[in-house]
This record gives structure tokens, sequence and C-alpha cells, in this order.
């Protein structure tokens, strides 16, 4: 695995879901120190834990390990995101009548 291109496709994905790299960690139950020690070293993290960091994002695992391979979770999961986006904003103009 090349771990400096996973890592850049780990971050990107963070921004692209709007989460911070604290709410990732979190998330996929692991230190957040943990996490910033992987990125920063460029080291591989165990398998079961890129695994739970790719579910996360909604993103394949393969995908994040090689840049290749079926994208179809992530494609899907952006479209979700943007209604879930667009009907929060609806929610707060709603709140706010």
């Amino acid at each position: 695995m090349n771990t400096r291109m996973f890592w850049k496709r780990v971050k990107f994905y963070i921004r692209e879901r709007g989460y911070t790299q604290k709410e990732t960690a979190k998330a996929c139950g692991f230190s957040y120190a943990t996490f910033r020690n992987w990125m920063c070293k460029d080291l591989n993290p165990p398998l079961m834990y890129a695994n739970k960091i790719s579910k996360f994002l909604g993103v394949s695992l393969v995908y994040l390990i090689s840049g290749q391979g079926n994208d179809y979770v992530s494609r899907t999961n952006e479209k979700v995101l943007l209604l879930l986006k667009e009907a929060e904003s609806n929610m707060k103009k709603i709140r706010r009548n």
C-alpha cells in the first residue's frame, strides 16, 4: 500500500464530507492521537481500522488503498450528503420563520 496516497485520499474525503480528523477518529473507535500519528508518519493503519475509516467515509477500502476500483459507494454517499445538507438548510429556514 502506498501509505502517502492512502492518507491523501482519507484527508480528501474527510474534508469532502465536512468532518474533522477528531470526529473521524472517534467515529472509527480510536484516539485522535493515534490517528494523527498514523497520518503524520505515513504509517499503515491496521487493516481493521483502515476498513472502519473507509466505511465511515463511505468509500471502498480498495479505493482508499489503490485509488482504483468501484467508487460507487462514494458517489452515492455524496448525493445523499448533498440532500441532507439541503434538508438541513431548509429546516433552519423553517425554524427561523
